[in-house]
C-alpha cells in the first residue's frame, strides 16, 4: 500500500513539473523579470554580431547557445523537483508520511 502512495506522489509531482506556473502559486524571484528583459536585449545585439562572423564561427556560438538553453532548463527542473523531494523527506521526518521505502527508491519512481 505505501509503495503504491509513493508511485502517486511521484506522478503527481511530474505532473506539477509540468504544468503552467502562471498561477497565483508561482514564486517571483528578485531581478528575474530584469534580468529576462537584459537577456532579450543583449540576445538581439549578440545575433547582429553574430552575423558578422564567419558561418563557421557562427554555427559554433548557436550550438553552444542552444546547449546553454537546454542546460538551463534541465537545471531549473532538477532545481524544481528537488524542492518537492525536501518538502516530503521533511514531511516524512516529521512524521506526517510513514516513510516505507528509502529516499533513494523514492528518487527512482520520479525520475521516469
Amino acid at each position: 500500500m505505501q509503495n503504491r502512495i509513493w508511485e502517486q506522489v511521484g506522478e503527481f509531482l511530474n505532473k506539477l513539473r509540468s504544468e503552467n506556473i502562471t498561477r497565483a502559486t508561482s514564486v517571483e524571484i528578485p531581478g528575474y523579470k530584469d534580468t529576462q528583459q537584459e537577456l532579450e536585449a543583449m540576445r538581439e545585439r549578440c545575433e547582429k554580431t553574430l552575423h558578422g562572423l564567419p558561418d563557421e564561427d557562427q554555427q559554433m556560438i548557436l550550438e553552444w547557445m542552444a546547449k546553454l538553453e537546454d542546460m538551463n532548463s534541465l537545471e531549473g527542473q532538477k532545481a524544481y523537483c528537488q524542492g518537492y523531494v525536501y518538502c516530503i523527506l521533511l514531511l516524512c521526518g516529521l512524521g506526517l508520511f510513514r516513510q516505507e521505502i528509502s529516499p533513494e527508491k523514492f528518487m527512482k519512481l520520479i525520475e521516469r
